[in-house]
């Protein structure tokens, strides 16, 4: 099935040979930006795909949910189960992982971060930060309707394909399986 040597990791997969390269290296960069890890092993149209697919589902769930629907919080009373899937989508997500760990502890006092004025117009450190309160919370599920949860389902969807795409970049593709009779056969 697959060979180690000093060329990489060979795969056969429906008669063609597949160099998987370093295989560790390419489910890192997989994970870090969806079609990475394949344009690394050359497998391009593998790599497009994933690339279009993942981040335009990706970046679809972000427009319906107005930019809100991923962030951290772990708080007791808002814990955001849908971000360790939309994490999966690697860089694009980093931001939430940051902003949910500088307003870890924000909790303690209120829901999320710090609040802020009323009149506080959106600025980059509320990028992907968590609401900071349940009012702030209702008024993003209000101003989004279904918008919201679409966009977390979406964002969340688009974490788990990309969770699909690291292992095929890992592994490579499967071959299809053939009986012991079938293989008798073609031979």
């Amino acid at each position: 099935m697959g060979e180690s040597d000093g060329r990489g990791h060979i795969v056969v997969a429906d008669g063609c040979e597949i160099n998987l390269k370093n295989r560790y290296l390419a489910a890192v960069l997989a994970f870090l930006l969806p079609g990475a890890g394949h344009f690394y092993q050359d497998r391009r149209n593998k790599a497009y795909l994933f690339a279009v697919c993942i981040l335009g589902l990706f970046f679809l769930g972000m427009f319906v949910g107005q930019g809100r629907v991923v962030y951290a919080s772990w708080s007791p009373d808002e814990y955001r189960i849908q971000f360790p899937a939309q994490l999966f989508v690697g860089i694009p997500a980093f931001p939430a992982a940051v902003q949910g760990w500088l307003h870890r502890n924000d909790g303690k006092q209120n829901f999320g971060r710090r609040v802020q004025a009323e009149n506080a117009s959106w600025n980059w450190s509320n990028f992907m930060a968590p609401p900071a309160n349940k009012d702030e919370l209702s008024a993003w599920h209000k101003a989004t309707s279904a918008g919201f949860e679409l966009g977390s389902l979406f964002t969340a969807v688009a974490g788990l394909l990309n969770l699909l795409a690291i292992f095929d970049a890992f592994a490579g593709p499967m071959p299809l399986p053939t009986s012991e009779e079938r293989r008798k056969k073609k031979t």
